[in-house]
């Protein structure tokens, strides 16, 4: 399957598993692997910094950060081919949310959980290479929360928001309850502006918000401040 002419997500996804079995990692029937075995952050300071994997140069405290993967997709796929490389650098750093390429809702559902199971297995692999993940909660349509079975409960869990459509809809908060009702998380890393819809269903269900600067907001502020 190509979602992007320079990556074949069939042998990516081979390959990733293949590297996952022999770290000890089950690979589950479905492709995805069970990830519920290693240790996850269950808080996060409120002083961290968030930088994109991209800018992750620009980082002050390499060890109060934590890099994420809320990029544009064509850069998360060229991340794909050189992943040995990208988990050097992330060692750096004191955390990494989860790999992140978007499982579009107008995409199928073949196609959906095509780009999930690269997200999980790209988790496994930093996991088993010692890296803190932050899982993301990122799924598609409500037919692939399933994919957040990969992860124990009660964990913190990174929530991308940065240019998403800020309209909440009821769909939109059924699909925000059923990730709530599987991940049960102790703590939601915002980065972007998050919908005042699932800030209210997060605060409804308990779970603390800890607000984190997108990078864009950051440069137009410093830039508004030096004028």
């Amino acid at each position: 399957m190509r979602i992007h002419r320079h990556i074949n997500f069939f042998k990516v996804a081979e390959h990733f598993q293949e590297l996952l079995h022999d770290s000890g990692v089950r690979i589950k029937n479905d492709g995805f692997p069970d990830l519920t075995d290693f240790d996850y952050p269950k808080s996060i300071p409120h002083d961290v910094e968030m930088w994109p994997y991209s800018k992750r140069n620009q980082a002050q405290k390499p060890r109060n950060t934590i890099i994420n993967f809320f990029e544009a997709d064509p850069i998360l796929y060229a991340d794909l081919n050189t992943i040995d490389k990208v988990i050097c650098n992330l060692a750096l750093y004191r955390y990494a949310t989860g790999f992140d390429i978007s499982p579009c809702l107008n995409f199928n559902i073949e196609a959906q959980q095509a780009a999930l199971v690269i997200n999980a297995l790209t988790n496994g692999i930093m996991l088993s290479r010692g890296i803190a993940v932050i899982p993301t909660l990122r799924t598609g349509s409500i037919e692939t929360t399933s994919y957040l079975n990969c992860y124990p409960k009660h964990i913190c869990y990174a929530f991308g928001a940065l240019g998403c459509n800020q309209r909440y809809t009821s769909y939109g908060q059924l699909l925000t309850a059923t990730k709530l009702a599987l991940c049960e998380p102790t703590q939601v890393i915002s980065y972007g502006k998050m919908s005042a819809g699932d800030r209210e269903l997060f605060y409804s269900w308990g779970v603390p918000v800890l607000d984190i600067p997108d990078y864009q907001t950051r440069c137009r502020k410093k830039a508004a401040e030096r004028k």
